[in-house]
């Protein structure tokens, strides 16, 4: 017998886990991510974290999230969503969406996004390999909006030694450091200014052990910063980064870079992922950074 349920925290995620990594050919999940992307976000709301269930068995999943934006305005997004892949085409992501989106609808929502739920997502968009997410996406009304890709770096044949860069930048009166707790409003006084809408994932670097924040001060400010593990903890996720537009050319930018991949790289991972990229050259000029996933960001006005 098919049945609709809520994802509650009594639920066992490894359930979902299980189904997830058996359908979802690119993006693997361990426990720990899908925790932090379903209960670990600020928003998470059972009512919009549904699944299919026939006789024990999860046939779909789907997760919507509702977020506050500017003037208090609601967006929606759907974060999450897959189908067995023997039982698509059968209306059951179809009907997960309804009564998700209902429920949006009903919230004031006047917007719908498709996976790049920041602060907390999973990726920046749909990777156009999953042929059945977008036609999912345009068999009900999501347009394409936007592209944007990832990057990643090679940690195993790199150095990352900044040790000359920073005795240079130390005689133009530049420190840099890792940040401690006695660094944050100095450094949410830069984000305030330039990056407003990187604080709630930096703020998670403090959160880490260590601070997973480069930062560079200044004449007693913070005028640079470089972050990892802000998002999809310990999957050598790297980023925001940003330096105060007045300081920019001097090289600053790449070391707090490289500093932060070394870091990644002494965790144990091979690669760095370096998500939603903008200034492509500038990574590969750094680290020899390479472009290996595009993806294609969808929203559906209600």
């Amino acid at each position: 017998m098919i049945s609709i349920k809520k994802l509650k925290p009594s639920d066992q995620l490894d359930k979902i886990v299980r189904f997830w990594n058996n359908n979802v050919t690119y993006d693997p999940v361990t426990l720990e991510l899908l925790k932090e992307k379903t209960f670990g976000d600020p928003d998470f709301d059972p009512d919009l974290n549904l699944f299919v269930e026939e006789n024990g068995k999860i046939l779909s999943f789907m997760q919507g999230i509702i977020r506050k934006i500017a003037n208090d305005q609601k967006m929606g997004w759907i974060k999450l969503f897959a189908t067995d892949a023997k039982r698509r085409r059968q209306r059951l992501a179809t009907t997960l969406f309804q009564q998700i989106e209902q429920k949006m609808k009903n919230d004031g929502v006047t917007v719908i996004r498709l996976i790049d739920s920041v602060p907390n997502y999973f990726q920046p968009g749909i990777d156009p390999r999953y042929t059945e997410a977008i036609a999912f996406a345009k068999h009900h009304g999501f347009k394409r909006f936007a592209d944007t890709s990832n990057m990643e770096v090679d940690l195993e044949h790199q150095d990352f030694e900044t040790d000359v860069a920073e005795r240079r930048l130390a005689k133009e009166g530049f420190l840099i450091r890792r940040a401690n707790q006695d660094d944050m409003h100095l450094v949410l006084a830069l984000l305030s200014q330039y990056f407003d809408h990187w604080i709630p994932e930096v703020k998670i670097a403090f959160n880490n052990a260590p601070i997973s924040l480069h930062i560079a001060q200044f004449k007693g400010k913070i005028e640079a910063f470089s972050a990892y593990d802000t998002n999809n903890l310990n999957t050598g996720w790297f980023g925001p980064m940003g330096t105060n537009p007045v300081f920019r050319g001097k090289g600053i930018g790449g070391v707090l870079l490289k500093r932060c991949l070394n870091d990644i790289k002494i965790q144990g991972h091979k690669r760095a992922i370096i998500p939603w990229v903008g200034p492509m050259s500038f990574y590969l000029h750094h680290v020899n950074a390479k472009l290996t996933r595009v993806f294609w960001r969808y929203e559906k006005e209600l």
